[in-house]
């Protein structure tokens, strides 16, 4: 047992005496507290195996996204730009887009010489299909084409008149004609003739148009040679036009076999389609401009080393990509110019920062993911096609190989879930590098904190802090640990201090922040979200809620509890009474038969039946009837904080001894009652001394904390101001005897060699006390037969 002077809780900052503000402070150069996190990372980035993705894991404003960004952007200096990745055209499969990947920064120079490429290519077979040269040459064909078609026309006629026959030939069609007399035969002669002449006529008919399908045959397969000669023509004219352009572009793309392989495509594809040129409806350099237009889906040509993306909304098509559509005549239509990368292509070849809930909070995403870390592979589809709400025909694009490592943000909550629920999780995530929410105080720890003030204040143009602000915005690190021994890794929380410590300064017109300045910016933080703290405060002001704050009772204590918000944590003390008679009922908690309470603190009211039965029924069985109960507490109870408070109740209760209401009481004990420690001290105190405040000091009022706590004991300079003048008081307990004696004034008394306690004490009071229910109880069973209930 130890009370707690003000110099024990009182924080000094061994703040080095040259540093007058964090203008004489150095920039901060490495991450700090985070050396476990530091070590997993840089395994998982190391490793180069599938599956070695990173979970980085912690809670909200530990730094976790600046400390990745920042050491990734390191990682990455001096190492090897990975390549550029296009799309072009596939010759055989236009619905299967090729994907290429060219050296960094080759692609924009392949996309600028393919444009160029179509606008030269295009003037220069126009220009020669308009050359006289070119025109004589038609001219020349077509001379001897119609000068064989006349031949032949020529030669059928004659073959025709030899049997009695003359041949037309129209747009129509050919029709074949007897001759008789000299004369083309008429329908009304011809009937007019003898059988025998008619059969005749109509043999001759049928020779003659054999010689007429003989001569369309010949004539088809003319004019098929012509097309062929006509073709051949535009195809030497076109590829001397191009030929030069064509072979420079190969030489200066020779290293990307792919490259050259589509240019020879291309080459072919314009010499098969020169027909475009003769075309009254098709605009020859908007055809082959967007057949042969390069989509540069992935330029690396602005960024030096491996690339690295974060991504903080990561829904579908951003993640993975999109096809897109233009509509046409009411249809909607794409090619593969309209492509568009997701940022797993922009992070191809280097690392991909997600954040884990957004992840799994988009449709599809997470399970998308899945399927390209196993596959290695990243082709794209829309999310439309994907889960069939669109049945329109869509590109195929060939996937893209990924090299990338995915380093996920996320809440240790969330790692826990996926772990246990997912079982493809593990395989693709084998390394988790865990932020600490605190680190312990060392020689260098003030050091770098400077530095990371100095860091916040240079990155974010604030005013400079003087060296009193300095302080004061440690001991604030110091608090959102929990232990003077720790300061808090929550830099987010850190840098919003600075913030709004430096507007205070601005407001007050201080040139340098001050300690005043980071003082009221933190009361300003905490009056933004305690409003339900500042209810609760009126609550007992009105006395709506009754806690006494002087006197004494029995069977009554003052606990302490801590109540979280979304925003904010805080103590507030609760009034808990235990009341006692003879029986064999044992001991009821009014919370858990009321279905008010939870596992653990269940666990505690079993724990306290223990210890009594241990302490106080060794020569007779422990026989009462007890019930306990937190008033005014209607909410779910839970936690072991208040056995000690529970215990010293009903100890009260037995012995008929009053306990002090000046003092509330944190701890939970074991079943040797051994005093444990406990959660949330700094706030119980601080609780509990709002309320005294409230009713007003007497200079007997305080808190009893467990001895372990001692560490945690964190005040602001208010209640340690207080504990110096002796208005107020904290005392540190290691058993249940120990807080019995600070809120009785009675000494517990210990067990002699005759096996009772010493006269006079508390223990014999309880011990007595107990005595006479169970000479109760057992004189009602022998009048009754039945236990007393």
């Amino acid at each position: 047992m130890r009370k707690v002077g003000w110099k024990d809780i009182d924080l000094k900052i061994a703040l080095p005496e040259d540093v007058k503000s964090t203008e004489c402070i150095g920039e901060l150069e490495e991450f700090i507290g985070q050396e476990r996190a530091i070590r997993a990372l840089e395994t998982g980035l190391h490793i180069d195996a599938k599956g070695y993705n990173v979970f980085v894991s912690g809670t909200t404003n530990t730094g976790r996204r600046t400390f990745v960004s920042r050491y990734l952007k390191k990682k990455v200096e001096g190492t090897k730009t990975p390549g550029d990745w296009i799309y072009v055209y596939n010759f055989d499969d236009p619905r299967s887009p090729n994907s290429i990947s060219l050296e960094a920064g080759t692609g924009k120079i392949f996309q600028k010489e393919m444009n160029d490429f179509v606008e030269i290519a295009i003037n220069s077979i126009g220009e020669s299909f308009q050359s006289e040269d070119y025109q004589q040459k038609v001219t020349s064909l077509q001379n001897e084409q119609s000068e064989k078609r006349s031949n032949m026309l020529k030669e059928l006629i004659e073959k025709a008149k030899e049997k009695d026959y003359t041949v037309q030939i129209n747009q129509t069609g050919v029709a074949t004609i007897p001759i008789w007399n000299g004369k083309p035969l008429t329908q009304e002669v011809y009937e007019a003739l003898p059988e025998d002449y008619q059969k005749q006529i109509t043999k001759k008919g049928e020779e003659v148009r054999e010689l007429v399908n003989s001569y369309l045959l010949k004539l088809s397969k003319m004019e098929k040679d012509f097309g062929e000669k006509y073709k051949e023509l535009n195809r030497k004219v076109a590829s001397f036009a191009v030929e030069g352009h064509i072979r420079e572009m190969k030489d200066r793309f020779s290293e990307s076999k792919e490259v050259v392989e589509f240019i020879e495509s291309m080459k072919k594809d314009l010499l098969d389609n020169l027909g475009v040129f003769f075309s009254q409806e098709i605009d020859s350099k908007a055809f082959f401009g967007k057949r042969y237009a390069v989509n540069l889906f992935v330029d690396n040509s602005g960024i030096e080393g491996k690339p690295v993306v974060e991504v903080t909304n990561a829904n579908y098509s951003s993640l993975f990509g999109r096809i897109e559509y233009v509509a046409k005549m009411g249809m909607l239509d794409t090619d593969h110019t309209m492509i568009r990368p997701g940022a797993i292509h922009s992070s191809n070849g280097g690392y991909l920062v997600l954040d884990a809930k957004n992840v799994l909070s988009e449709p599809y995403v997470w399970q998308t993911l899945k399927q390209v870390l196993f596959s290695g592979l990243e082709g794209i589809e829309n999310l439309e096609h994907k889960i069939g709400l669109l049945s329109t025909v869509s590109l195929k694009p060939e996937p893209i190989p990924l090299d990338i490592k995915i380093v996920m943000i996320g809440e240790p909550w969330i790692y826990s879930m996926l772990s246990t629920l997912d079982t493809d999780f593990k395989k693709l995530f084998k390394v988790k590098a865990e932020f600490d929410w605190e680190m312990t105080i060392q020689n260098d720890t003030v050091d770098k904190l400077c530095g990371l003030m100095c860091n916040i204040v240079k990155a974010n143009s604030l005013r400079p802090l003087e060296r009193e602000g300095i302080i004061e915005v440690i001991k604030r690190a110091i608090f959102l640990s929990g232990s003077r021994k720790k300061v808090s890794t929550q830099f987010g929380a850190l840098e919003q201090i600075l913030l709004e410590s430096s507007a205070v300064a601005e407001v007050s017109g201080h040139e340098m922040t001050q300690a005043d300045d980071v003082s009221t910016a933190w009361e300003e933080m905490h009056k933004r979200v305690s409003l339900y703290q500042d209810k609760i405060k009126e609550m007992f002001q009105n006395s709506t809620l009754m806690v006494q704050t002087e006197g004494e009772l029995v069977g009554e204590i003052n606990g302490l509890t801590v109540i979280q918000t979304e925003d904010l944590s805080f103590g507030i003390p609760v009034k808990i009474t235990a009341k006692v008679g003879p029986g064999n009922s044992g001991i009821v908690d009014i919370q858990k038969e009321s279905e008010l309470s939870g596992h653990i603190h269940n666990k505690a009211s079993l724990t306290i039946q223990g210890y009594m039965s241990s302490k106080y029924a060794q020569q007779f069985p422990l026989s009462l009837n007890g019930s306990i109960s937190f008033e005014q507490v209607y909410s779910a109870v839970e936690g072991d904080s208040a056995s000690v408070a529970e215990t010293v109740a009903f100890l009260s209760a037995i012995a008929e001894v009053p306990i002090k209401q000046s003092i509330a009481v944190t701890g939970s004990i074991n079943q040797s009652g051994r005093v444990q420690p406990v959660g949330g001290v700094q706030y119980k105190i601080q609780g509990f001394y709002d309320l005294c405040k409230i009713k007003g000091f007497n200079g007997q009022q305080g808190v009893i904390v467990p001895e372990a706590n001692s560490d945690n004991v964190i005040l602001n300079d208010e209640i340690i101001g207080a504990i110096k003048e002796g208005r107020f008081n904290v005392w540190t307990i290691e058993t249940v005897d120990e807080a019995i004696e600070i809120l009785t004034g009675m000494k517990p008394g210990k067990i002699g060699k005759n096996g009772q306690y010493s006269s006079g004490s508390f223990n014999r009071l309880v011990v007595d006390r107990l005595k006479k229910f169970y000479e109760i109880a057992s004189r009602t069973h022998d009048r009754t037969g039945k236990d007393a209930d």
